[in-house]
């Protein structure tokens, strides 16, 4: 009997303390603050992280003045601009999984910390009523890895003509970086690798590192001029999951123009007009093309030495004539000047001495010949072309003195040898005239 009374004591007691538990849960809030997610799922080291955390209340009653406050602790960091402290507010009773409060903060990682796993600190509490409570989430960091192409070596390619292009990858993060994949495409296809695929297989890259791959490529000759672009693609492991390929894609332009070349032959002379061929034997147009004879040893050009015959498509040709005069001096030393180089052009060339450093391969009868057009981009060039000439075919002029500066400008002779000539007929006319009726009128007489 006394066993059965303490027994039912017992349970009565625990009954009693059940109640006090369920009524004080009843009766008092109960906050608790975890991770929801958190953006990337690995943080990488020296960028950002996006973390959301959620605040519910299990407790009957209600929680006010609710606040979660970020604890900075390294590797981690607040972004410059964000509030340290978030201010929840009131907290309902029984405020679950269904209804709770979503706290974000973006935090900064800083871009010297190892990889692996640091707890995020942040706390929460009631403002003025309670001490705050410490929650410890952790993040998992890893080394970022960024590869880049950040250099090709050309800009323009001459249609038809085979050139090397160079792209740069470099490295610019802080971990290797492996199995790397490049290539690229151009679109419109004009321009193709040639003796190769367009694919470079990279085992690594170390941090810094920079490679250079190359290709043998060809623009098609029927292109039009213009910019074309390249579609750049790289694939390299994911450092975050090595299962994983990542793939960065830029674009790149590159023109296909340029410049042309020129083919220059003697075409004929009469009538003191000596003529030469101009054929276009390059991949691109010419506009606006000038032909020039330079000033020069052993030759002159009575009048103008520059003739403009406008534009010349590739395999066009035109005809240019000047009235130009072989010098014959005993003191002209046509081939006594050391110059180098057979066939010159470039940009901005100067008309003052253009064959200054210009070596005649045909000795003293070869004649330099000036092209200066527009090429595809915009830019004035020059081309310097020789000419084989023969001097029975061209008017020979004596002239004394070296040839050079003073055999660019004919005498008063020879500008005016025909004026002269026919005032000397009608002189020598005029005085037979007269002389002829003088002898008239002393016979009549």
């Amino acid at each position: 009997m006394k066993k059965t009374i303490i027994f039912i004591f017992l349970v009565l007691g625990l009954m009693l303390q059940v109640h006090a538990d369920y009524t004080g849960q009843d009766t008092n809030p109960a906050l608790s603050l975890s991770l929801i997610n958190q953006d990337p799922t690995i943080a990488l080291a020296g960028d950002f992280v996006d973390v959301r955390l959620g605040m519910v209340n299990f407790g009957g009653a209600d929680a006010t003045n609710v606040k979660v406050e970020f604890v900075p602790t390294y590797p981690f960091q607040l972004l410059q601009g964000q509030d340290s402290v978030f201010n929840i507010g009131t907290m309902l009773g029984y405020q679950g999984t269904e209804n709770m409060k979503i706290v974000k903060f973006r935090v900064g990682v800083d871009r010297n910390v190892t990889a692996g796993t640091f707890n995020l600190t942040v706390n929460y509490y009631r403002d003025g009523l309670a001490a705050p409570v410490q929650v410890l989430i952790p993040i998992q960091v890893n080394k970022q890895q960024i590869a880049e192409v950040i250099q090709i070596d050309k800009t323009i390619l001459v249609p038809g003509t085979e050139n090397n292009v160079t792209f740069r990858i470099s490295n610019v993060g802080r971990a290797p970086i492996n199995d790397l994949t490049f290539n690229w495409i151009n679109p419109d296809k004009v321009i193709l690798p040639v003796a190769s695929d367009n694919s470079r297989y990279i085992p690594s890259l170390d941090v810094g590192q920079s490679i250079d791959v190359t290709y043998d490529v060809i623009a098609d000759t029927s292109a039009t001029a213009g910019l074309y672009t390249l579609d750049l693609s790289l694939t390299y492991l994911d450092p975050l999951n090595s299962s994983q390929t990542k793939l960065l894609s830029t674009v790149a332009g590159i023109y296909v123009g340029g410049g042309t070349d020129f083919d220059v032959a003697f075409s004929e002379s009469s009538a003191g007009q000596t003529s030469f061929s101009i054929a276009n034997i390059g991949s691109n147009p010419a506009n606006s093309v000038s032909v020039i004879i330079p000033q020069q040893p052993g030759w002159m050009v009575s009048g103008s030495n520059s003739v403009i015959i406008g534009n010349l498509n590739k395999g066009d040709y035109t005809v240019a004539s000047f009235n130009l005069q072989a010098m014959s001096s005993s003191n002209n030393r046509t081939g006594s000047q050391n110059r180098t180089g057979r066939n010159y052009s470039g940009s901005g060339y100067s008309n003052a001495n253009p064959t200054a450093n210009f070596t005649r391969s045909f000795g003293g009868n070869s004649l330099i010949v000036q092209i200066a057009y527009t090429d595809t981009t915009g830019a004035r060039q020059t081309n310097l072309k020789e000419v084989n000439l023969s001097t029975k075919n061209i008017p020979n002029t004596k002239f004394g003195g070296r040839g050079g500066a003073a055999a660019q400008t004919p005498s008063f002779f020879v500008t005016y040898e025909w004026y002269i000539i026919g005032a000397l007929v009608l002189v020598i006319g005029y005085m037979w005239y007269t002389r002829s009726g003088k002898k008239l009128n002393s016979i009549s007489v």
